[in-house]
């Protein structure tokens, strides 16, 4: 072997040569950062985490606030803390209806004065967190491009569409035993509880609907038929699993995507997608036997209750939860109970009048907001679901409000941001939606496109 050196001023002649023919590349690039490509990718983790595994829900929403909150630089490798009070006060003036959400949290977190039971305070406030640090994160991080906005909700409709095979294939494999649960009010097995899993089911139908009416395209031309084959299967499979929220969101999201683009739609399609509503739950009735079972469940139960026998039926346990939340609110009309007091007296409640030993939570969003934290509590409330449909942005875009407005819709029979799925799925969609909504308006681009 040989080894071959150099004096001093050749080496520096060929270094001057090198250099000129393969100059450094990474000095033409300016600084990247790294923040906003890992905060979409929490985005998505979440989005998968609704439908597979709750700690990986909570450890996104973590990891999606840390990263907002720092800023990640390579060539020159630099980390900087972003959080700052300066940049917290720009963020709420340019957008506020991100951070109007947070409203919610704080509402919790104030009723500590008057809560009297710090742990039961504290058991139902840090649920809650979440109405802080994803706003937060939201607020702090720059807004979705269409392909990011696109990333996220794409994945929970491709979890929703997966999870849904095998939510079939443990149907048929029993399809006499569970026609027969629905028949007496059950539901089939879900990968989350089967309301929130109808939920997800449901948005995911509307926006792979909305995408095909507008072509929206992640990438390629053909998408358009995938997302209209997709918004068919799931309208389908709302109907297999027969739960009623679900069916019922499912229908007012294409009645509002309808009344949003009818002057956007050529009329057979308005014709076709109204016909469509009106003809398929007779048919599904008729040929689906759990469907049918379900709905002859519901006049069933709706007729015991109306006997004054509907103790033990879902829909009567619903509507006494309903009373109950009310009757407990009226008691303390202005503050509520407080959270250190709430489940105490529902069940006091539920013991001295319908003498019962267990305790249903209203099956409602605002009627537990207003026993809670009476009408100063259910004022904040709706505040902070009315504001972001004042602003100017919030109509422009069809998809927007109609998921929304789906979402304020399953609060009336259910209290969804009591649960972790719930209250995930209710912010991650929403501010989604907002921040792309924004980019949009920033950047002018044409809010519908003409199908």
């Amino acid at each position: 072997m040989k080894f071959h050196f150099c004096s001093s001023d050749k080496c520096l002649i060929r270094a001057k040569v090198r250099n000129y023919a393969y100059p450094n590349l990474m000095a033409n690039f300016p600084p990247m950062s790294l923040r906003h490509p890992i905060a979409v990718f929490f985005c998505m983790a979440m989005a998968v985490a609704l439908l597979w595994s709750r700690a990986l829900l909570e450890l996104s929403a973590v990891g999606l606030v840390v990263i907002a909150c720092i800023d990640i630089q390579i060539h020159p490798l630099r980390i900087r803390w972003l959080l700052t009070p300066g940049a917290v006060k720009a963020s709420i003036k340019a957008r506020p209806y991100i951070w109007v959400f947070t409203l919610f949290f704080f509402l919790y977190l104030v009723s500590i004065v008057y809560s009297g039971n710090v742990g039961e305070w504290w058991s139902l406030t840090h649920p809650k967190i979440a109405f802080l640090i994803i706003p937060l994160a939201f607020g702090m991080l720059d807004p979705f491009s269409k392909k990011d906005f696109m990333a996220v909700v794409l994945c929970m409709v491709i979890m929703a569409v997966w999870s849904s095979v095998w939510v079939q294939v443990g149907y048929y494999e029993n399809f006499y035993l569970f026609n027969q649960s629905l028949g007496f009010g059950g539901s089939l097995p879900t990968p989350t509880n089967h309301i929130r899993y109808s939920v997800i089911i449901a948005l995911s139908m509307v926006i792979c609907l909305s995408f095909a009416i507008e072509d929206k395209r992640y990438r390629y031309a053909w998408e358009r038929w995938v997302y209209g084959i997709l918004a068919l299967y799931l309208f389908y499979f709302l109907h297999v699993l027969s739960v009623r929220t679900g069916l019922a969101l499912g229908y007012a999201g294409i009645l509002l995507l309808v009344a949003f683009y009818l002057r956007h739609l050529h009329r057979w399609k308005q014709i076709a997608i109204v016909a469509m509503m009106f003809v398929a739950p007779v048919v599904a009735y008729k040929i689906m036997p759990g469907f049918e079972q379900k709905i002859n469940y519901t006049l069933y139960d709706f007729e015991k209750y109306n006997e004054g026998a509907g103790d033990q039926y879902s829909d009567s346990e619903r509507w006494q939860s309903w009373h109950a939340g009310i009757v407990v609110g009226n008691n303390h009309p202005f503050f509520g109970t407080g959270t250190g007091h709430f489940r105490a007296e529902m069940q006091d409640y539920y013991k001295t009048e319908l003498k019962k030993e267990n305790f249903e939570r209203p099956h409602n969003q605002f009627i537990n907001v207003f026993a809670m934290f009476g009408l100063f509590g259910l004022t904040i409330f709706l505040f902070t679901l009315i504001y972001p449909m004042t602003t100017a942005l919030f109509w422009k875009w069809a998809l927007l409000p109609t998921l929304f407005l789906m979402q304020v819709l399953s609060m009336l029979v259910e209290h969804p941001l009591d649960t972790t799925v719930g209250t995930s799925l209710f912010l991650l969609i929403s501010l989604a939606c907002l921040s792309y909504q924004s980019s949009r308006i920033d950047s002018e681009v044409p809010v519908v496109s003409t199908p």
